[in-house]
């Protein structure tokens, strides 16, 4: 009996220090979770921040991209635009000019054939009549 008892006792005394030591690595992983809970919220807010500024520079770039294709687009039309104008405004012209002249050549071509008529008659009179 007491052999048992002194077994009893020595065990009571082998398992308090793990005890103790169980109630302090409790409350240090209790420290160690709660720090990490801390790390977490930290390194979420951070990542938050970091994906606001990445877009934040994403829609200023895409802001500056669209305005230099705007000014590109602009370019484009007036390289396009201006020479497409030009060749408007002088086939107008051209098609102006060339109806004048159809039709003075038409005035002239008539004039041209009465004279040839009136010529034929004064010969045919000159002949009869020398």
């Amino acid at each position: 009996m007491k052999t048992l008892l002194l077994f009893s006792f020595l065990f009571c005394m082998l398992a308090q220090p793990f005890c103790a030591l169980s109630e302090v690595s409790d409350e240090i992983l209790k420290a160690d979770v709660a720090a990490m809970k801390t790390d977490i919220a930290v390194i979420k807010t951070e990542l938050k921040n970091l994906k606001d500024t990445v877009n934040n520079r994403f829609d200023t770039v895409q802001d500056n991209m669209q305005k230099s294709f705007d000014r590109q687009n602009n370019i484009i039309i007036a390289c396009i635009g201006l020479p497409m104008a030009i060749l408007a405004i002088g086939a107008t012209v051209w098609g102006i000019l060339a109806h004048k002249r159809g039709i003075k050549d038409s005035t002239q071509q008539q004039e041209i054939e009465t004279l040839k008529q009136e010529i034929e008659t004064l010969k045919r009179r000159h002949i009869v009549n020398p």
